[in-house]
């Protein structure tokens, strides 16, 4: 860890001890009976919520998707839609997500999309999932109805853009799940299209999250680019 402040950021032992977690997040761990964290989120969820970029090397089953989720909701419930609302007034056809998660296949992004419906019940932020292979028409017909979080596969998200029906200037939270896999199947122009050429906010003003199985050279270079 580096930068100010860091000998104040502690592990987190145990959920119930994350007292000042907001009552939905609160709720939604206590019904889905989380008690002991994992090692990556006793170390990501603290972090996170101290509003810090996070790149974690982490194995597929060691409890990455609640890491990331359950800080970033909480962040999202406390601090609220910022100006995302008021862009998606002014602009009906559009959604502004304040939160984008980047998943490299249609299974893992459907995996986290059911997970943050978990962890967002009972509350007003809006999820929503788009990927390839699917019907695109369904998929904008939900983004239609509201969202505040986005999962997406790279290709689909591009697409999706490219037709006029998200915008990132409000994105405050971007999350590379499995990065590793997404530079292995090709997507890297995608994702740099995505992160660096359109209106996705600069790093430093968003916070970056990005979790990888290994740690080869491309994903240091995308580490050095993206946080």
């Amino acid at each position: 860890m580096t930068g100010p402040d860091r000998e104040s950021i502690q592990p987190v032992e145990s959920f119930a001890s994350m007292t000042d977690f907001h009552p939905v997040i609160g709720n939604a761990v206590k019904l889905i009976g989380y008690q002991k964290p994992t090692p990556v989120q006793k170390w990501a969820i603290p972090t996170t919520l101290a509003k810090r970029d996070l790149m974690a090397c982490a194995q597929t089953g060691s409890g990455k998707t609640a890491a990331f989720l359950v800080p970033i909701l909480n962040l999202m419930y406390t601090e609220g839609p910022g100006h995302s609302q008021a862009a998606v007034r002014a602009n009906r056809r559009k959604q502004f997500p304040v939160a984008l998660v980047l998943a490299p296949t249609r299974e893992l992004a459907s995996q986290i999309y059911d997970e943050a419906r978990k962890f967002s019940y009972r509350s007003q932020v809006r999820c929503c999932v788009v990927y390839g292979g699917a019907d695109i028409g369904s998929q904008v017909r939900e983004l239609d109805r509201g969202c505040h979080l986005l999962v997406a596969t790279p290709g689909r998200l591009v697409d999706v853009m490219e037709r006029g029906r998200i915008g990132l200037d409000h994105c405050r939270f971007l999350v590379l799940d499995e990065a590793d896999r997404m530079l292995d199947m090709g997507f890297e122009p995608q994702i740099r299209r995505i992160v660096e050429q359109d209106t996705m906010p600069q790093k430093g003003q968003r916070q970056t999250l990005m979790f990888s199985a290994t740690f080869p050279k491309e994903i240091q270079h995308l580490a050095r680019d993206f946080l």
